[in-house]
């Protein structure tokens, strides 16, 4: 993620994906085995980023749990080292106030991967992930010449030779099944009995997928630039956005088949399309120079690492980067139809059996 605080300031998407499944997490609350003993309430927010969402969700776990408890809770964020760890926590004591409020609540911070274990065995009693399961955990080893992206093109973007077949397609499956996997195994060991897991991620339904106008709009900026020679085409034939949009059957398909996570109880699970704000604003004014810039806004946000990562490391390669969103603008600005953007969001709140 692009740190600095840009991301808190371009992810209100995110915030309305995630609180479509909150509410599922603060209702269960109810029901979670509390610690008799004195011992902590034990929190785990996983791919936190800059911590803005975030917080937004364990304030509202932590109010849900003092209707029950005064017990202490010990809340952990995690995300990849090379997280912006610093805005994090000046989230968390914004002015040197307490985010999550006064006394008995305890935040710190993990570095480490969501596909791993970052927490002791059977120290947790709540589990969260919101919006970071889609980003693979490393790349098979297939390129994928005709687009930039594992995911099939959207029908209103379709172009001339932009495809993806289904040889190129499966590798792709199979490792984010595999990640799915090594997530259910790890958060099963960390869980305690009665344990809950919320987990959410954007995704695919019957009719859109979130992939939908984000890949196909960086796809045509990137033809744009090996057509205008700023870019040779062969990092464009090599690019891969390591990304992979699930339906809810892949993301559950671990647990239903019990090959990975039979220590899972599904309690709901189910995809959602949820509104986000510069489509409302967009439906209300029409501006597309605005609509444009917002939505691009939001993708820089999540993608710029990973956009300057697979270009050509010459000494411009910051000005391609910024050249990669600004085109994206002017795309999106010129054809909001072939960009059109549906937030699908899949949420999957499960029991720790």
């Amino acid at each position: 993620m692009r740190g600095g605080g840009f991301y808190d300031a371009n992810s209100s998407g995110q915030r309305s994906a995630m609180d479509v499944f909150l509410p599922w997490l603060v209702d269960a609350v109810a029901e979670i085995p509390l610690p008799e003993d004195g011992s902590p309430i034990v929190l785990l927010d996983l791919g936190s980023s800059e911590g803005g969402n975030a917080i937004h969700a364990v304030r509202a776990i932590i109010e849900a749990l003092r209707k029950r408890t005064k017990a202490d809770v010990w809340t952990f964020f995690d995300d990849l080292p090379s997280n912006d760890f610093n805005q994090l926590f000046a989230n968390l004591f914004p002015g040197s106030a307490r985010a999550l409020g006064g006394s008995g609540v305890y935040p710190a911070a993990i570095g480490g991967s969501l596909y791993e274990r970052v927490a002791p065995t059977s120290s947790l009693h709540l589990a969260t992930t919101f919006n970071a399961l889609g980003w693979m955990s490393t790349l098979p080893a297939m390129r994928l010449p005709q687009f930039v992206s594992p995911m099939a093109p959207s029908p209103s973007a379709s172009e001339k030779g932009v495809s993806v077949s289904e040889e190129e397609h499966a590798p792709f499956a199979r490792q984010a099944r595999e990640d799915m996997n090594r997530f259910y195994r790890a958060r099963a060991a960390e869980l305690r009995t009665g344990g809950k897991l919320l987990v959410q991620v954007f995704g695919r339904n019957e009719e859109y997928s979130t992939a939908n106008g984000i890949v196909d709009g960086l796809n045509d900026v990137l033809l744009d630039m090996v057509r205008a020679g700023r870019i040779g085409a062969e990092a464009y034939e090599d690019f891969v956005f390591p990304v992979f949009y699930r339906s809810v059957e892949e993301l559950l398909s671990p647990i239903a088949q019990g090959d990975a996570s039979p220590e899972f109880r599904v309690d709901k699970a189910e995809a959602r399309e949820c509104e986000v704000p510069f489509n409302e604003e967009f439906a209300r004014t029409g501006d597309r120079r605005a609509w444009a810039e917002s939505y691009v806004g939001f993708i820089r946000a999540f993608s710029e690492p990973v956009v300057a990562s697979r270009l050509p490391e010459t000494e411009d390669r910051p000005e391609l980067v910024a050249e990669v969103y600004g085109r994206m603008v002017d795309r999106f600005a010129a054809d909001p139809d072939r960009y059109e953007f549906h937030y699908i969001s899949l949420g999957a709140l499960l029991t720790r059996l």
